[in-house]
């Protein structure tokens, strides 16, 4: 499949009419435009200043979070927080670069525990899928190198289970009453979306066994009950969301698709075809599931095509056939 057939023109126009951060993300990611570039760097320098991006920053205490200092540890309130906007701010190009973003960096790192992971309920336990996010999301920021985030990604790797996945309960670790049931799929794909952002994970054993246990997750989907919330691959599962903080398949894709090896089982897959399946006729995707509190977003709505949804579609179909 030659992918730069679904980029048509008018589709192409659209994307870039966006905002800054679809256009930035369209150019570099999908068109392949140099950093440099003058209107890369225009994008790059305009997301900070678009109006929605300035009411994010407002909320950001002087001590480096958002919402409550508790927010970091838990999945809700489901914006706001430093928890849901710090992965958002990364996907949209932010990094460490801006002192803000640093500022928020640092204040997550005070939450992390000795074990390396990062607590949530209650905030003592260290979570696998809830540290994994925060791992990936550093990652991204620009800190892959600090010692702290190398720490942690110790932590999550000792996490890994007999079959391969991830899963927040002790009994399940090897050696436990409950090794031998299946992992939690939601936390082993979090897992997997940390592992791709380190080079030097992003084709180990480690990665390798994570991805043969998700890839069984969609080839076991309706024969085995998998532990864990919403882990089950049926029609909710189907539905295109974002922000990534749920186990659906566009999440899912854009995980797996960060890895070299998993291409050829991808094109071999009928996922790809149920996620080209979803485009209307012009190509553009709409969103199938939302948080509603997001809604100033495109992604946050159901009435019409999102640029951003479409985007991160079409960067995951790249990235499997270029």
């Amino acid at each position: 499949m030659n992918w730069k057939t679904l980029l048509n023109e008018g589709l192409v126009e659209w994307l870039l009419d966006g905002e800054p951060w679809v256009v930035y993300r369209t150019l570099t990611d999908l068109l392949d435009k140099d950093e440099k570039d003058k209107v890369v760097t225009t994008m790059k320098m305009a997301t900070p200043k678009h109006p929605l991006i300035e009411k994010i920053f407002k909320g950001l205490n002087e001590d480096g979070y958002w919402g409550k200092p508790k927010d970091i540890h838990t999945w809700w309130p489901r914006k706001d927080t430093t928890f849901w906007l710090l992965p958002v701010l990364a996907d949209f190009s932010f990094t460490v670069k801006d002192k803000r973003i640093a500022r928020a960096c640092e204040y997550v790192f005070s939450t992390q525990l000795q074990s390396g992971g990062f607590g949530w309920d209650p905030p003592t336990k260290p979570g696998d899928c809830h540290s994994a996010i925060i791992i990936e999301s550093l990652a991204k920021l620009g800190v892959l190198g600090d010692y702290r985030l190398q720490s942690a990604y110790e932590w999550l790797i000792k996490r890994q289970r007999l079959d391969g996945g991830f899963w927040c309960k002790n009994t399940g670790q090897i050696g436990g009453p409950r090794e031998k049931e299946p992992s939690c799929a939601l936390a082993t794909m979090f897992a997997l979306g940390a592992l791709a952002q380190n080079p030097e994970l992003r084709n180990s054993e480690f990665a390798m066994k994570g991805v043969d246990f998700l890839f069984g997750c969609w080839e076991n989907r309706g024969r085995i009950k998998y532990a864990g919330h919403d882990s089950q691959v049926g029609t909710d599962w189907e539905k295109l969301k974002y922000p990534f903080t749920d186990y659906k398949i566009l999440k899912f894709l854009d995980t797996l698709s960060q890895f070299e090896f998993t291409k050829k089982r991808l094109q071999e897959s009928e996922m790809v075809n149920l996620l080209l399946s979803k485009r209307d006729e012009k190509g553009r995707n709409t969103p199938e599931s939302i948080v509603k509190v997001w809604s100033d977003f495109d992604f946050g709505q159901k009435e019409k095509p999102s640029r951003w949804i479409t985007f991160l579609a079409l960067r995951i179909v790249k990235r499997i056939y270029e």
